[in-house]
């Protein structure tokens, strides 16, 4: 199973796991900000969506 960390605002893909980590440690090297569109990211403003591929 993976997770991908995906920008609420473009879309754009930050991040994908093969195990789930703090929402914290994936947006620390991005200083909490979308690399793509530079929207800042908010780890209480975040939701898990689950796909079965």
């Amino acid at each position: 199973m993976s997770v991908d960390v995906v920008c609420n605002k473009c879309g754009s893909k930050i991040a994908s796991m093969r195990m789930l980590k703090s929402i914290k440690d994936v947006m620390r090297p991005y200083n909490n900000k979308c690399p793509s569109c530079g929207h800042t990211l908010s780890s209480s403003e975040f939701s898990v969506d689950v796909q079965k591929n």
